[in-house]
């Protein structure tokens, strides 16, 4: 469309240049979009479709509204351009296709426009005339054809084997109408040639093959009936026809028929090279005997099932795994099928059909079979067709079982150690951040309590709570400072400073501050035995402050849970493996077996809870995991009313210099 200027519009029914006419009622009444304007681009008329297009009600309104409505209208303003250059070149414009806007909405459409230059007896231009329609439509029906013909080269060209679509004369004569490029590794032909001319695969058929394929192919034509078949190609070897060594191809061809408006029938299809599958199948044919004794001597059971028949054969390993003989199966398909758990049948099922689909290349599948004595089997089930239909249906699959429930049941344990494991370290984390949570309000207790004490003015009884508030604020101190010790352990953070360290005086440092604390009452008349305490002195790779905590806790424990005129016997001695042995005794009630295998567990007092011997159960646990830490083991043996021994054994260390 030509330039409509600024200048101010008159109304229709003083529009100058050209008038009206007898004319007037054709331009008005057309249905398509008609205008006129001066060469300079002024808009002398528009008809009533133009006026619609763009979106107005009268063509006075129209006329109004636009102030440059070139500029306005073609979406590519280079597109203006060349309209006005083939207008100027040629005089008029035919069939020019843009896309433009509707002047009052700013909708992008598609128009054609024509157009031509009326001019006076001088050959001056007087005014454009042009008409416009909208092809939208059309042109997007146009890009959608395109881009589904590119969609279909692009898939068909991606496609193994050859796509073609093939019509039919009345006559019986072949015409291919598409051909994909998949013609030029099948045959070695160009996809044009064959469209040229049909009969030319004809001639690549196998001599024994063609009067079946001919027969096929009509009888499929004359029923309109999809068609399914396997057939052989000659293919020319390197030099061309009657070259040397020719290649013998299969072909899997599946055809159906499409409706067709024109004259004959037409059918599309695909055809697919299959040789290397006859080939394997071949090879497995031969080889199938040898296979199958194979397996057996791998202890698996095998399992042929021939689909087209319904029957399953099965070798004698298959049955025994299950417990049953082979008169108790008699080769009945579902006999096994129907004593799979019924969790685990829509699974392999599934897995069954992906492989009839052709979307794995072999049946695996794991599940579950009830055996004859009522127990449940885990196998993995492994199968592969060897044979279809020549329509494509699966017709001859074989597999195997092999036993996997002692794998499955590894499996189970080793899941249920790492969730054990997880909830262990989860406890660890929370003990280590609860533990540091109220070390700072117990100090806080502690620290006010001592003031108190300090208090010279303080009554005696108040004196007595006040002891009490620091001694049970202390217990639990200590045994904030052990959660925090056993944490650090358990989660391999706690910090060592390996040294040597003298053993027996390191007994006797433990045993003197135990002596001295004022601790619960000791059992009465109780002994406390040196067995070798004062011999030479033995050194052990340990530390220091960690080895009085782990002696400490055993000697209170060997105190704590003695019995009245008992003893407690210490022996230290080198082990003569390396390592130094330390032995602490009692003559208490002595644990049983059961008692001793939670000994170890943390805050695991062994009923000792009820009575009144204070403890938190953490002490064996912090213990065992120091002189583990420190590269020792700690050992216990107990007899119930006879006694506990506790042995640690520690790494000898040469003498502090």
């Amino acid at each position: 469309m030509t330039r409509m200027d600024a200048a101010p519009v008159p109304p229709p029914a003083a529009a100058a240049t050209g008038g009206r006419g007898d004319t007037s009622t054709l331009f008005d009444l057309l249905p398509v979009g008609a205008y006129r304007s001066t060469p300079e681009g002024t808009m002398l008329r528009a008809n009533a479709a133009l006026v619609r297009f763009n979106g107005y009600s009268t063509e006075f309104e129209l006329l109004a509204a636009c102030r440059d409505i070139a500029g306005e209208w073609y979406v590519d303003p280079q597109q203006r351009q060349r309209f006005a250059e083939r207008l100027e070149r040629d005089g008029q414009v035919t069939g020019f296709v843009s896309e433009v806007y509707r002047h009052r909405t700013r909708e992008r459409v598609w128009v054609s426009e024509n157009a031509h230059m009326v001019r006076d007896a001088d050959g001056r231009v007087l005014y454009y005339e042009g008409t416009i329609e909208e092809i939208t439509d059309r042109v997007r029906a146009q890009a959608a054809l395109q881009r589904s013909e590119a969609h279909l080269r692009l898939i068909t060209q991606h496609l193994p084997g050859l796509v073609y679509r093939v019509r039919t004369t009345p006559s019986g004569r072949r015409v291919f109408e598409f051909v994909s490029e998949g013609a030029r590794a099948l045959f070695g032909l160009e996809p044009q040639a064959l469209m040229a001319d049909a009969s030319l695969i004809e001639a690549y058929r196998h001599p024994d093959d063609r009067a079946r394929i001919a027969e096929a192919i009509a009888s499929s034509v004359r029923e309109s009936r999809p068609l399914t078949i396997e057939f052989r190609i000659v293919v020319p070897g390197p030099g061309g026809p009657g070259g040397d060594e020719p290649q013998i191809k299969w072909l899997q061809v599946t055809s159906v028929p499409v409706a067709s408006d024109d004259a004959g029938t037409v059918r599309i299809g695909v055809m697919i090279d299959i040789t290397q599958s006859r080939h394997a199948e071949a090879a497995l044919r031969e080889s199938e005997q040898r296979w199958k004794l194979a397996l057996e001597a791998t202890g698996d059971g095998v399992w042929d099932w021939d689909i087209e028949s319904g029957a399953e054969v099965f070798s004698p390993r298959f049955v025994e795994m299950y417990g049953y003989t082979a008169a108790e199966v008699a080769n009945r398909l579902d006999f096994f099928d129907e004593r799979t758990h019924p969790d685990d049948v829509a699974q392999m099922q599934r897995d069954r059909q992906a492989h009839f689909d052709g979307l794995t290349p072999t049946y695996v599948n794991e599940h579950r079979i009830l055996c004859k004595d009522g127990s449940w089997k885990w196998v993995l089930t492994r199968g592969l067709l060897i044979r279809r239909t020549p329509d494509g249906r699966p017709a001859r699959m074989i597999g195997t079982h092999t036993d996997i429930t002692a794998q499955k049941q590894a499996e189970a344990l080793r899941a249920e150690r790492d969730r054990a494991e997880s909830a262990d370290r989860a406890k660890t984390q929370l003990l280590s951040r609860v533990s540091h949570e109220l070390r700072t309000p117990l100090n806080a207790v502690l620290g006010f309590g001592q003031l108190l004490e300090s208090d010279p003015g303080l009554a005696e009884r108040h004196r007595a709570w006040t002891r009490q508030i620091l001694a049970s604020g202390q217990h639990l101190l200590e045994l904030v400072d052990d959660v925090l010790d056993l944490s650090s352990a358990q989660a391999g953070q706690l910090n060592l400073s390996l040294a040597a360290v003298e053993l027996r005086q390191a007994v006797a440092d433990c045993w003197t501050m135990l002596a001295v604390a004022p601790a619960a009452p000791r059992p009465a008349g109780l002994r406390y035995i040196d067995m070798g305490l004062g011999g030479a002195p033995l050194w052990v790779q340990a530390d220091a402050r960690r080895l009085k905590q782990v002696l400490s806790n055993l000697l209170s424990n060997a105190v704590k849970y003695n019995r009245p005129g008992g003893e407690v016997r210490v022996r230290c001695e080198p082990d003569g493996d390396g390592s130094v042995l330390l032995q602490v005794e009692d003559t208490g009630s002595g644990m049983s077996a059961e008692q001793l295998a939670r000994l170890f567990n943390p805050f695991e007092r062994l009923g000792a809870q009820h009575g009144n011997v204070q403890g938190s159960g953490l002490g064996l646990a912090l213990s065992k995991q120091l002189v583990e830490a420190m590269g020792g083991r700690i050992e216990v043996h107990s007899t119930p009313g006879v006694g506990s021994r506790f042995t640690v054994r520690l790494n000898a260390a040469p003498a502090a210099v």
